[in-house]
């Protein structure tokens, strides 16, 4: 299996864990899990985001 057949794969198979988690009950402890997971990479995306977008601004084109 080449790169792109394994990346193929492995996102589907991300895709299929995800659905499988919002698909338990809020109550869930796997579900309050990946909650969390998930709000922190939106905050370590933010704050990405932010230096990239000063770093850009500092730069003299």
């Amino acid at each position: 299996m080449n790169a792109k057949g394994w990346a193929l794969t492995a996102g589907i198979g991300a895709a299929a864990g995800a659905v499988a988690v919002l698909m338990m009950p809020r109550t869930n402890p796997t579900r309050r899990l990946a909650a969390k997971a998930a709000n922190k990479m939106e905050d370590v995306a933010w704050k990405v985001s932010d230096t990239i977008s000063s770093k850009m601004d500092q730069m003299d084109f």
